[in-house]
């Protein structure tokens, strides 16, 4: 079965606990290749580092650099000008192959992996 590889964009609330739920599932079908936070000093962030995930401090550097290695890009800054960016790079790089997910669809899936069968 096929890889994929995964970037998170924004590690505060909502992406540290992606990053954890991400990180619990137990399979070499998803890998999380690289992490964009602005405040290097998150324990989400030092937790991607000792899971020897590449650290960004900037989402846009982090999409431009690694460009179409990442095929799943959670974007969970909540920031809607990096958003626009982030799309804006896809487009001006002809990468074809990236998907960004955003925040509602994230939370859609950290859902469902993090659910519990009663």
């Amino acid at each position: 079965m096929r890889r994929i590889n995964v970037g998170i964009a924004g590690l505060g609330k909502v992406g540290s606990q992606f990053l954890d739920a991400l990180l619990s599932v137990n399979t070499d079908n998803v890998k999380i290749i690289a992490v964009a936070e602005p405040r290097e000093d998150l324990e989400s962030v030092k937790k991607a580092k000792e899971n020897g995930i590449a650290y960004y401090r900037d989402a846009r550097d982090m999409l431009s650099s690694l460009e179409d290695a990442i095929d799943v890009l959670f974007e969970l800054t909540g920031d809607a000008v990096v958003r626009t960016e982030l799309y804006d790079i896809l487009s001006k790089t002809a990468n074809r192959k990236t998907v960004i997910v955003p925040e509602p669809v994230a939370f859609l899936i950290w859902s469902l992996i993090t659910h519990k069968s009663s």
